[in-house]
Formats: C-alpha cells, structure tokens, sequence
C-alpha cells in the first residue's frame, strides 16, 4: 500500500535570543545557516521608553564541512490526459516539484498508458526543459526543445524516458518546467500517470563523524506496514543527523524501487517525496539529505523510516544505515511562531522611525485571529439574463449590517469582501452607484473594527487576460481601475486591506489550476508590480496600506510561489488559496486522516520556508471543505487545518458562499436568519486557540 507523501522543505536553524529587561526568552528565533558561521545571544532592553540591543558571542563547536554527492530520484503523481492533436497534446510540470535548486538532473521518465483503451504502438514525440539565458544550446530564449525522438511501448503502456543533453545540466534550474509532447501513436490520447526525476544531488553539510549501523529488518510491499523504522539511540548524545544512507537489497533485481524516506518521533511523524530509482541491481543505497526540519524534529528517542511502496521484488531489506551528523545542543525544535508583544498590539503605535500609525502587514497578519469570504455576493458576474441586481445574482441575500456583526460575534476579526468590476464600468469609469454599495458593504466592517480585505475577482472571466499580447491595454485599464477605488478609500485607517486580484490566471489554459507556466508567472509578476506602484502613487494612507498580492491563480503549487516576484514594498502579504486535500474539499472523498494531516503539513511547511521565515508576511485567502463528510470529520478537518496554518505562521480566510448542500456546498453561514453550522464554527474557533 502507498503512503500519502507530503514534501519536507529546509527551515532555517533555530537560535536562542534573549529579550526583555535582562530576562531570557525561551522563544526561538530563526537564521540562515549559510551566513551564520557562530550563535549569538541578543539581548533587548527597554528603558524610559527607548530600546537598547546588545549582542553577546557565545563560543560554540564549529563542525567540519564535507561535501556529499548522491544518486536521487523523485517521484510524483501526475494522471493527466493529452491528446494526440496539435494544440492539446503537451503537458508541461514545475521542476519546483522534482528537485531543489543545485540539483543536476540527468533524465526524466513518463510512465504513460493509453486512454482509449487502444495500444499504443509506437510512442513518437519530444521533451523539452527551462534553461537560463547563459545556456548557448538553448533553442528559444529560455528554453530547450529534443529532437522528435520515438519509443517501443508494451501495449496500452509505456516508459518513456529523456535523457536530459549534457550540454543543458548545469543551466537548469528548480524555478522552471519540464515538457512532455506526445506527437504519434495508435492511441488517440494518453494518460500520464506519474513523472520520475533522476538527479544528482551534492551538498556542503558539516560532518563530526560517521557510524554504519546494522539494521537487518524486511518489508513487503504489499504489506500494510510498508515502513521499516530505525531508531537513532545508536548516535553519540546531542549529536544532529545530517544525512542517512539506507543500504537496501533484495533477493532479485530491484528494476526500479519506489518508496519514501521518513522519520518519526512519538506521535509526530514527516515523509519524504516519493523517491524513485531504476537499478538492475539486488543492492542499493539511498541517501537522505535531511531538511532543517528534519534534523530539528529527531532526538535520541526519534526514529528514521523507509518505506517501500513497489519494486520487481517483493521483499526488501534494509541491511545497514550510515549517518552523518554533527554535534549539537540538542536543543533546536522546531517551534510554532508566536506573536511578538508588537504585533499584539490591539491600536497601532506610531513608528519611531516613521511617524506612521499604520502597523505593517506582518503586524497586521499576526493580529488576524480567523476570517471570513462575503462569497458569492459582490463579485458575481454573467448574471443579465435573469436578473439586474448583481449582489442577489447568484442565490444570496443583500448584505446587511446585521450579517456582519454575526460575522463578529462568531468569532472572526477579519472579512474578505470579493468584487467584480468588470460588469460595472463605463468604458474605463466605475459605476458611481456600484462604487457606493461596494463602500457602504466595506463600511459594515469597517466600523465594527475588523479587518477588511477587498479585491478585484472575477474579472479575469470578463476582459483581464493575463497574456505578453495583451498586457499593454489590460495593464492601463486594470491601472485606472485601482485608481478610482484607491481614490475612494485614500483615508480610510489601516484595517483596510487591498487585494490586487483573486486568481489571476488564463482561463481555460492547460495550466489553469496547475501553477500556469513560467511565461503566464510572469505576466501576472508585472500586473502586482502595476497593482502596488498605482495604489501607492494615490497618497494618502494608501502610501502605506498593506496590500495583498498573489501567486498565479493564487496556487499553492510549488511552481506558482516558487516563481512569484513579492514587489519590493515593507507593506506586503502574500495570498494563495488552498482547498486540500482536494479530494476531500471537493467531496469525492470522505475520510480526513494522518495521510490528509500529513499533507497539509507539507504544504504549510513549504509556505513557511518560501515566505514567512524570509520575513514575508501570508494568508489563505480561501479554503473549506464541501458538504459531504459528516459533520464530525468535517468539523475535524476545519480544526486541524486553521491550527496547523497557525502553527507556521499563516491566518486563513475559510470560503462560504451560502451553497448549504449539493454542489459547492462551502457555507457555514445562513445569512437569512443569522445563524452559523456550529459543528464547523467551534472546530474552526478551537483551531485558532
């Protein structure tokens, strides 16, 4: 049986600090380990109103750099259809989801089958891959397209494989994509199951020491408990594992082994990606290099997991495991993000270095508790053919006041207020009247003192095309845009937030909802770019609003955050949206258990890493679960996931559009007569605790 994998991203090393008036603060604060050669205590302290940072060396054991090369290979699950017609018959997938930056991939595998049931025959077709502009055998700007290359296939299934040219290796990288073309065969379409990376992989870790263990366990692949774990009680104390090779072997030719690295650590438990390796040999060694968190996560009483998910051989035995590690305290958990006093701060206190009395977003995301999408209101839109009234178009209630002080007393400090414009221009001039109902439902919040997020939201269905071709006009109409409504709200106090766009993305693209491809990530860079300069250059208090900003289609993909620009402005966060696991958000599954938990974690540990320990504030901007579970699961789910998103860092925004039941049942919320499912509002109140 396979296990749900979620992706372990690196985080950066815990050091002590101290603050307050000479009191120790138990508190971690995190660094980069590459720039930090040396700990240091900091202690803060305040007197008569002014702050003081003294910086005390604290002498600490220096470990020995080795460097360390390894045969990797990750595995991830695709199940997408192309068709043999020109226009529809190329997938292209991140590299952000194979290999971290430095990696240096040496092939590509597709494991294909047929999808109208007919046999392949032979498979003709072509890859191509992201390199950087240095790369003289590019063959377009930023891009290396193979020769057409033909394959033999066994039926309806196939591995094709593309050996990526030597001559490219050092010129790609993990921001970019890999392309899978299927040009000719008997099969009208085929499905592209799963995706294998074959890479090296070398890294500098610091290294006291190294111990060979003897292991001598077995596990089945078929087997309910596909997990061998070997306690780590065998390394000197306080000492910090770097990497771990699993000597493996089995009683045949592996052909190609599939499985996951893990470690474990009483309840608490992290999985790799799936790693993947072809070998024609009965023996083989894996190294896990591993993450920050990982390292962080496992003391004496922790354990490391291999798990072996499908080989030719049933069986496999890890006979051995050599760790590298290095000394440490010991001491450096992994700990959830605590709110400074600052940032607790219920009035925003002036800036002595800049006057302001508007608290930056990091502030700002610190005091959100838990919000709440006006959804499927404001930003309704193809609605002319049964109604004139766009707030009512799609089944909800007129909002009033009295909705929003529900909103308040249920717990929730934040709203986000969505809204289409595009139905309501004059060629590029805001309807007034619409303007002034957008301002009196921003005022129902507003005055209750919650923080407001509005945006722009479905207008990329009625003219914003994210494209190079039409950048020019939608970029100077999108500008005119944020600048009525900029203009509208110049001096409302800093509670209220803008919201560039939703889900900026081409609509009905291939890559729609999978991360948009790196051409589509950049045109959306340059309409956030637009966004920021056009509210800042209104003045007023928009010089210094927070403002939120997305990702392509707000996608958590790894491809999506791994390749969004953050303009450079002190006053940002970042937006995604997050429906996971999806096919318990969407209800064709009903069960949320370790491996769902497992994968939320992931994610949240990937967010962490890319924006929040980079100083970089950021928000859920949507999630939920449909109305399919029973209620206890459900209620589970939207427990475990706002206290989850809380422990690294992130505030979400739980999406309900007033659907109760059926189809898109996200609401929680009966707006009619104020009342609130109370299963999903405590189990989303406990998890903000």
């Amino acid at each position: 049986m396979k296990k749900t994998i979620t992706v372990l991203t690196a985080l950066l090393t815990v050091v002590a600090s101290l603050s307050g008036c000479g009191k120790k603060d138990d508190t971690p604060q995190f660094i980069d380990t590459n720039t930090a050669k040396k700990s240091v205590y900091t202690q803060t302290a305040t007197v008569q109103g002014s702050t003081e940072t003294a910086t005390e060396a604290v002498t600490e054991h220096i470990s020995p750099i080795e460097t360390v090369t390894a045969r990797q290979g990750t595995q991830i699950d695709v199940d997408k259809t192309i068709q043999r017609s020109e226009g529809s018959n190329t997938l292209k997938l991140g590299l952000g989801d194979f290999i971290e930056e430095g990696d240096r991939i040496s092939s590509f595998t597709f494991i294909i089958y047929s999808a109208d049931g007919n046999n392949i025959g032979t498979f003709k077709g072509g890859c191509g891959i992201s390199v950087s502009d240095r790369c003289s055998s590019a063959t377009s700007e930023g891009w290396y397209q193979s020769d057409d290359f033909t394959a033999s296939t066994q039926g309806t299934y196939a591995e094709i494989k593309w050996e990526v040219p030597e001559n490219i290796k050092d010129f790609v990288s993990a921001g970019g994509e890999v392309l899978f073309g299927y040009w000719w065969g008997n099969a009208e379409s085929i499905r592209i199951e799963s995706a294998v990376c074959s890479y090296e992989r070398t890294r500098d870790i610091s290294v006291d020491g190294t111990i060979e263990h003897d292991v001598g366990k077995s596990a089945d692949y078929d087997s309910s408990d596909n997990m061998i774990a070997v306690p780590l009680d065998f390394l000197p104390e306080n000492s910090v594992p770097q990497t771990v090779t699993f000597n493996i072997s089995s009683s045949g030719k592996f052909g190609k082994f599939t499985g996951a690295f893990a470690c474990k650590e009483g309840d608490s438990y992290k999985q790799s990606a799936d790693v993947a390796i072809f070998t024609d040999d009965s023996s083989l060694s894996l190294t896990w290099f591993l993450p920050e968190k990982a390292k962080n996560f496992l003391n004496e009483d922790g354990e490391v997991m291999l798990g072996y998910w499908w080989g030719k051989q049933k069986s496999m035995s890890i006979d051995s495991i050599e760790v590298k590690y290095s000394e440490g305290s010991g001491t450096s958990k992994y700990q959830p993000i605590e709110q400074t006093a600052e940032q607790k701060t219920e009035n925003p206190a002036e800036s002595a270095e800049t006057g302001s009395k508007f608290r930056t977003a990091s502030q700002i995301t610190g005091e959100i508790k838990a919000g709440w999408n006006l959804g499927n209101t404001l930003e309704c839109y193809d609605y002319t053919d049964w109604t004139k009234d766009a707030e009512t178009a799609w089944g909800n209630m007129k909002t009033t006041p009295e909705m929003i002080e529900a909103v308040k007393e249920a717990g929730f400090n934040a709203v986000r207020i969505p809204v289409t414009w595009g139905e309501h221009l004059d060629g590029d001039t805001i309807n007034k009247e619409w303007l002034d109902r957008v301002q009196e439902v921003v005022d129902y919040a507003y005055s209750e003192g919650l923080f407001v997020i509005l945006n722009m939201h479905h207008d990329d269905y009625i003219w914003f095309n994210p494209t190079d071709e039409e950048y020019p006009e939608d970029s100077r109409k999108y500008k005119k845009i944020w600048e009525q409504i900029s203009e509208r709200f110049r001096d409302y106090g800093d509670t209220l937030i803008f919201e560039g766009m939703n889900e900026p993305r081409t609509i009905d693209s291939p890559a729609e909802w999978s991360g948009g491809t790196h051409d589509e990530r950049e045109v959306i860079n340059r309409y956030a770019q637009d966004f920021v300069s056009t509210v800042r250059s209104t003045g007023g208090n928009n010089s210094e609003r927070s403002l939120v900003v997305t990702t392509y289609s707000a996608s958590a993909e790894t491809s999506a955050i791994n390749d969004i620009e953050v303009p450079d402005d002190k006053n940002i966060i970042v937006s995604v949206h997050y429906y996971a696991p999806w096919k318990f958000s969407e209800g064709t599954e009903t069960v949320f258990g370790d491996s769902q938990k497992r994968e939320l974690d992931g994610k949240f540990d990937e967010l962490r890493t890319k924006f929040i320990d980079k100083g970089i504030p950021l928000i859920i901007g949507e999630f939920g679960c449909v109305n399919s579970a029973d209620e206890k699961t459900r209620s589970e789910y939207y427990e475990y996931y706002v206290s989850s998103a809380k422990k690294h860092g992130i505030k979400c925004f739980v999406w309900d559009n007033g659907v109760a039941t059926e189809k898109s049942s996200y609401g929680i919320f009966n707006r009619a007569n104020l009342s609130w499912n109370t299963s999903i509002l405590d189990g989303i109140m406990r998890g903000t605790e």
